[in-house]
């Protein structure tokens, strides 16, 4: 077992919080690097959306019709398959965020109004 020095105002924190969910402190502190981890993945993911839509349209319709991985605001592989490239950035990353997304190219846009007659 590991020892970790912190200040007793934090140990009290810590147990009263972990008493009012009626947890054990070590279930609490997972819960809450479980947690952490999560929301620091979703950031990291919206980040790469971001990047990625960004990106001028012709760029992303070289892509279309396929999957696209993006990491640290990169391009690192793309496959009509998704399957195939989810196996692929699960291979070389592991558990580490990366999005795969669908590319989008330019898109066709048609809206149908039906017409009313106010008369």
């Amino acid at each position: 077992m590991a020892e970790l020095l912190i200040s007793e105002n934090l140990v009290q924190t810590i147990r009263e919080e972990a008493s009012l969910r009626g947890l054990t402190i070590e279930s609490f502190l997972q819960g809450a690097v479980t947690r952490e981890r999560t929301l620091s993945d979703r950031r990291k993911i919206e980040r790469e959306q971001s990047w990625w839509l960004s990106l001028p349209l012709r760029e992303r319709a070289k892509y279309e019709g396929e999957h696209v991985a993006v990491h640290d605001c990169r391009l690192v592989d793309h496959d009509s398959d998704k399957i195939a490239l989810y196996r692929r950035v699960r291979a070389r990353y592991g558990n580490t965020a990366v999005l795969i997304m669908p590319a989008e190219g330019p898109q066709e846009i048609v809206i149908r109004s039906p017409r009313i007659d106010v008369t």
